[in-house]
């Protein structure tokens, strides 16, 4: 049996857009996954709405993605390999980080995990760094706007570049989720579809790593 955590935000979690109601697991892109990868793999999820990579968010409070990982590792150990997709929420206005210091949020994320000690026998589990789809100005009905500005839109466009480069830092694998899916119907969360194809291509990509 191949371990494999997947750790992220609100497009992890399933939340549908609009309606901020969750998609069922074998919808979302963690339970494609496990379809795809069959019954050798076990998918832990762990996902939370708002999570960032490592900054406090002063009004969506418990969302920092740095507490609690090292703990969280430890209690899944061991792992084969760890999928990470954060930074949506990074590019909110009242954050104000630039895409770089959000790669850096990341950067120490896979340092903790590298150090963890959390794979098999003691070692480190294969990394699969993803940057998070782009966020577009299509809020619907959502407070979306209130959060996220075209500012924002820019720096999530800029996310892919700053992590395939922390990746090549840490001699981890990446992969640019914006290359398969899209924001759909409130501008940050994803349809169905996307969640497919994300399922799908991660599914590909993790099978490559534990089994090249």
């Amino acid at each position: 049996m191949q371990y494999v955590l997947c750790y992220g935000d609100s497009n992890t979690w399933g939340c549908v857009p609009e309606t901020f109601e969750r998609y069922d697991f074998p919808v979302r892109w963690p339970g494609v996954m496990q379809r795809e990868l069959g019954n050798q793999y076990h998918i832990y999820e762990n996902a939370m709405n708002g999570r960032t990579t490592v900054f406090e968010d002063p009004i969506e409070e418990g969302r920092n993605g740095r507490t609690g990982l090292e703990t969280l590792l430890m209690v899944h150990a061991p792992l084969d390999s760890v999928v990470l997709m954060l930074g949506t929420n990074d590019v909110k206005d009242r954050h104000g980080q630039s895409p770089w210091d959000i790669a850096w949020g990341v950067d120490l994320l896979i340092t903790i995990i590298e150090k963890s000690g959390c794979g098999r026998d003691g070692s480190v589990p294969e990394i699969l760094l993803v940057s998070p789809i782009h966020l577009n100005n299509d809020w619907g009905s959502s407070l979306h706007y209130t959060v996220f500005s075209e500012q924002s839109i820019e720096k999530s466009k800029q996310l892919a570049t700053c992590y395939h480069k922390v990746a090549q830092l840490h001699q981890c694998a990446f992969f640019d989720a914006a290359t398969v899916a899209h924001a759909e119907g409130d501008g940050v969360h994803m349809s169905t579809q996307s969640h497919e194809a994300i399922g799908k291509a991660l599914a590909s990509e993790v099978r490559q790593l534990l089994h090249p």
